[in-house]
């Protein structure tokens, strides 16, 4: 990474550099309030190339267009004294999707499902206000985490497309297209894209997720954009041991041909969740749960560790948490270990009940604390007998 003296912002100081690619750099600062904010600087060398303006431009204006919690948010935009613009983002503590799967090797289906939901209704939103991402892949996910519990974020509007709007497209440079791993075949002809085409993308990130490989990886840059086009579709069952049924909207979202994809993100959660989550819509159903009280570090370890285990995050407040998973589907053993180093701060209970999982939304008996566990409780962890 560069090393570079910090740069100038007025009204910020700026702290490190955390990130630097072809396009700019991204730093991390704080306002006069003492908040984090990430600034992204154009690199000096591109502020008289028509594209890397306007992509700048066009990221400004799709965040701007954006109200939604998994996208990032912008506070501020100027150009410092060379000329060179800026955004000032907000600054998500946490690491990138890419860099989560490659520790990992693969996530389990559940656990790639509660990240996907979020980042399709993202990007739904994104398209009923006349946007198209075109460029959603792992690295442009930052695995945040709020009082809500687990926050993926959806990064990067550089490349977005606004459907709604003409004007100067971002032809100049090859580099300024998207990464051809993450490209859809419409993308590389340079053929009208629209949410079909962050539908594929959408298809090879479950595919990276389920598996820890690039769909098409592999191979050089125009092999790879041949197999995009022409290759056969992909697989994860053949790679890693899932439900090859999993397969089947994977491959449909990854036609080469829009037409035969799904119309929107949203139906290809719904197949995907058909499939790996069949009971999660309609009756209720044994559960384990987990209640946490604590402060707000107690409860940000306890979320991620309850999502990183497959846990829904049912309800969440300041000074509590409830997570839930079918009782079928959770090691207890594994989630108690990573409770294990809140014992000494955190009031915790973990123990069965009853409910119904839809998505992110849950319901039944589990929301009652005092139902299923001895509460109030005391300092420590709880777990019901029927659990040891």
């Amino acid at each position: 990474m560069s090393s570079a003296p910090a740069p100038h912002v007025a009204g910020y100081r700026v702290e490190r550099l955390v990130g630097e690619g072809g396009f700019g750099q991204v730093w991390r600062g704080t306002r006069d309030d003492g908040s984090l904010v990430a600034i992204k600087i154009l690199h000096l060398e591109l502020i008289r190339s028509n594209d890397a303006l306007t992509r700048f431009e066009r990221e400004l204006e799709a965040i701007e267009r954006l109200n939604h919690r998994n996208v990032v948010r912008a506070f501020d935009h100027g150009s410092l004294e060379d000329g060179r613009p800026f955004l000032v983002l907000e600054y998500i503590e946490g690491p990138s999707l890419r860099d989560v799967i490659h520790e990992r090797g693969s996530l389990p289906p559940q656990e790639m499902l509660a990240i996907f939901e979020p980042l399709c209704d993202a990007l739904t939103t994104a398209h009923a206000v006349g946007l198209v991402h075109r460029d959603v892949k792992a690295s442009n996910v930052i695995i945040g985490h709020d009082a809500l519990g687990a926050r993926p974020v959806l990064l990067d509007f550089g490349l977005v497309k606004l459907t709604d709007q003409t004007g100067p497209g971002l032809t100049s440079s090859r580099s300024m297209l998207g990464t051809p791993a993450a490209m859809a075949p419409e993308q590389m002809r340079g053929q009208p894209v629209d949410a079909r085409t962050d539908v594929y993308a959408m298809g090879l990130l479950a595919y990276h997720m389920l598996t820890g490989a690039v769909a098409f990886g592999g191979a050089p840059g125009v092999v790879q954009s041949y197999l995009q086009v022409h290759g056969p579709r992909p697989r994860p069952s053949a790679k890693v041991d899932i439900d090859p049924a999993i397969d089947e909207p994977i491959v449909r979202a990854l036609q080469p041909d829009p037409n035969a994809r799904f119309t929107t993100p949203g139906d290809l959660f719904d197949a995907l969740r058909a499939v790996i989550a069949p009971t999660s819509v309609g009756s209720e159903q044994d559960v384990v749960t987990l209640y946490v009280e604590g402060g707000p570090a107690d409860l940000a370890l306890a979320s991620a560790a309850a999502t990183g285990a497959g846990m829904t995050i049912a309800m969440a407040a300041p000074d509590s948490l409830i997570a839930v998973a079918y009782r079928s589907d959770l090691e207890v053993a594994a989630i108690c270990n990573k409770l294990a180093d809140l014992a000494s701060t955190a009031k915790m209970a973990l123990g069965t009940s009853r409910a119904t999982i839809c998505g992110s939304v849950v319901d039944g008996p589990a929301l009652d604390i005092e139902g299923w566990s001895p509460y109030p409780l005391d300092l420590g962890l709880w777990v019901s007998p029927e659990l040891t």
